[in-house]
């Protein structure tokens, strides 16, 4: 098992490269990214303020370069997905000046040692090479400065992009800043990642606690009254969409019967009392399909392994019912809900962002869909690393849970 965990956590760096990589190459080629938004805002914002017509159309040559450079559409799409991933290093921070007629300007930038403060860098121009300094004339770690020609620049004064070159990505623990609020990107997750944690947790634990031992009760009384009758209402659960079924309660158990709140989940603000109240109805519409599902798999495995043969050694051999059924059979039925355990954790822990719509609940589920929605595309890529991070180790989990219901299963070469 050492071994074979140890292959699988090196393959998956690789696994989620190629994840990543083509997520990224769908934020580059779907239309209405964060350029067309930017520009759509701006120009709705210039109708606001004024009623005449914008002669230059939405956005001049110094416009569109500073938004390609800031959402890094100014790279090739093998670059920019280094610089995104932390392999390479990129403009951290940049600004763009204009030379006078001497070849020299002066660019006030942040310090990136003082935060909150900034300091002055001399530009200065010798041919072609193009320099950035401190008044005194030393030299400023990681600060550099590039001719950036515009295509059809109206401005005759050369145009010099002044930056401090860093590893800023992934590998740093940094995916940017949300293109909505600004603000970074973890800082976005790790606000909303406790409150889908609280609901995934639960769903994750209770739709285990209740569907093993229902399913076990449903094949020990099988085609009796209680398992048909069990049977046709998880039927029904599992055909009703849960967003569905949100509705329907939203409706009748928040605004008919004022049971529930109708809306929200405030959690710095609520008392343990008060967050349960406020979890009870989504939480039964977020684990209504994966309960439903679990049940069926422990009764129709359970029944599948009391008909085998060793069941039938097991009684001819004197062992009791209750030994056969909770040591012997149980534990072979429930290699399928083992193996399916990592899949359902990655799930239950990015939430479903139907059910935190319905009820306005901020988790992950939400932010993704309004990251879609607003095309906030650094957003949308933090959240798929961390489902794919999740899904990648969940896969292990499984693997090992497997391992440890049935001890005949061991991950070698030669098996």
């Amino acid at each position: 098992m050492r071994d074979y965990v140890l292959r699988r956590l090196l393959l998956v760096p690789l696994t989620f490269v190629g994840i990543t990589f083509v997520a990224f190459c769908f934020t580059r080629f779907v239309p209405g990214g964060p350029i067309e938004q930017a520009l759509a805002e701006r120009q709705q914002a210039d109708r606001k303020r004024s009623t005449a017509a914008r002669p230059s159309g939405p956005a001049s040559p110094e416009e569109l370069d500073n938004l390609k450079r800031r959402y890094g559409f100014d790279r090739s799409l093998i670059e920019a997905y280094a610089i995104w991933l932390g392999a390479l290093p990129g403009p951290a921070d940049w600004i763009t000046v204009r030379l006078d007629k001497d070849g020299k300007a002066e660019a006030e930038v942040a310090d990136d040692l003082n935060p909150g403060k900034s300091f002055k860098l001399t530009i200065s121009q010798a041919g072609s090479a193009t320099t950035a300094t401190m008044p005194d004339g030393k030299a400023r770690a990681h600060w550099f400065a590039s001719l950036a020609p515009l295509p059809d620049d109206p401005e005759t004064a050369t145009r010099v992009l002044v930056y401090r070159q860093a590893y800023a990505g992934l590998l740093q623990a940094e995916l940017g800043d949300s293109t909505t609020s600004d603000k970074p990107v973890w800082d976005e997750i790790k606000a909303r990642l406790p409150l889908s944690a609280w609901f995934g947790g639960w769903s994750l634990l209770l739709a285990y606690a209740i569907s093993i031992p229902l399913g076990v009760a449903k094949a020990l009384k099988r085609d009796g009254w209680f398992d048909r009758g069990s049977s046709q209402v998880l039927f029904i659960l599992y055909s009703v969409p849960g967003f569905i079924l949100a509705v329907a309660l939203l409706h009748l158990l928040c605004f008919h019967l004022g049971w529930f709140p109708t809306k929200g989940f405030d959690w710095a603000n609520l008392s343990w009392a008060g967050r349960v109240h406020h979890t009870i109805v989504p939480l039964a519409c977020e684990m209504v399909g994966a309960f439903t599902a679990l049940t069926l798999f422990t009764r129709n495995g359970l029944l599948d392994n009391l008909a085998a043969d060793y069941v039938r050694t097991a009684k001819a051999k004197g062992l009791s019912h209750i030994r056969i059924v909770f040591v012997h059979a149980l534990r072979n039925s429930l290699i399928p809900l083992a193996a399916t355990f990592g899949g359902n954790l990655g799930f239950f822990l990015t939430g479903s962002f139907l059910i935190e719509v319905t009820f306005n609940i901020p988790g992950l589920g939400l932010l993704g869909y309004d990251s879609l929605v607003h095309r906030n595309y650094p957003v949308f890529l933090g959240l798929l690393t961390l489902s794919s991070l999740a899904m990648l180790l969940g896969n292990i989990v499984s693997d090992l849970c497997v391992a440890a219901v049935d001890p005949r299963i061991r991950f070698d070469k030669s098996t």
